[in-house]
């Protein structure tokens, strides 16, 4: 599993993502998670995972940084809140690929501003308006590593960003399979990268969201969480993602939404 930053990215803007949030363990950050309400955080099953067996993180252990540009400097904008509860999906082991999606609930409700505002989630699968998004164009934000050696390339300290191509999944298949790797690509994951490789999600952007422009200025949709993917930026091995639209009804129940 990685845990990473964006290679091939750039600087985002301050405040461009208000819903990135970084989710942190003894004051580092480990991974990012998007706002999708005033009190929950839709991040990857795999950031809970303690990494011994299949143990997970307790609420108590970790902390959310909200308005959070430059990982290096403490700004007056952002600021922390605790963790509530943490709910996996019931169907994610730790280590494995499949159902990599988790929700955590904050202590207390957000106030709404500039630099905290709430992304938009997709319709279902299978629901009236639920749209395909096969060779859409979608960006990817978040810290990590900008090489898959980290002798060459730091950690991020600004947000990153990087636009990637989202593969339909028998391609991405392919593309796997001509590289000799036996990875299974499901359904309930989206595959996003570059065939030539040299633009991924890697090594810390872990729960960060994987986003489509909504046609509204300042609004996004997440529909994919960065789950995992061989390396960093390989050529036809493209970053994978858990498919937000398949979670849809979970995300209802935990959230009450």
């Amino acid at each position: 599993m990685k845990s990473g930053k964006i290679v091939g990215g750039k600087n985002a803007e301050k405040s461009e993502f208000p819903w990135l949030v970084s989710i942190t363990r003894r004051g580092g950050h480990f991974c990012g998670g998007s706002l999708i309400s005033n009190r929950f955080v839709l991040t990857a099953g795999h950031c809970l995972c303690t990494g011994i067996g299949i143990d997970l993180l307790q609420a108590a252990n970790i902390k959310i940084t909200l308005a959070q540009h430059d990982l290096s400097k403490t700004s007056e904008e952002s600021y922390e809140r605790s963790i509530k509860t943490v709910t996996v999906h019931p169907d994610y082991v730790c280590n494995k690929a499949s159902n990599d999606i988790a929700i955590l609930e904050l202590g207390e409700k957000l106030v709404w501003s500039e630099s905290v505002s709430p992304v938009c989630l997709p319709v279902a699968v299978g629901e009236n308006g639920y749209i395909g998004i096969d060779d859409s164009l979608a960006t990817v934000a978040g810290w990590g590593w900008t090489n898959e050696l980290s002798s060459k390339g730091g950690r991020a300290k600004v947000l990153q960003k990087a636009k990637v191509n989202v593969i339909e999944n028998e391609r991405c298949q392919d593309w796997y399979k001509s590289q000799g790797k036996k990875t299974k690509i499901q359904e309930t994951q989206i595959c996003a990268g570059h065939e030539q490789g040299g633009v991924d999600a890697c090594w810390a952007d872990s729960g960060g969201p994987l986003m489509l422009n909504t046609g509204k200025p300042d609004q996004m949709m997440v529909v994919g969480v960065v789950s995992t993917g061989i390396g960093c930026a390989r050529p036809f091995l493209p970053g994978l993602y858990t498919r937000v639209s398949e979670y849809i009804p979970w995300i209802r129940k935990v959230v009450n939404f």
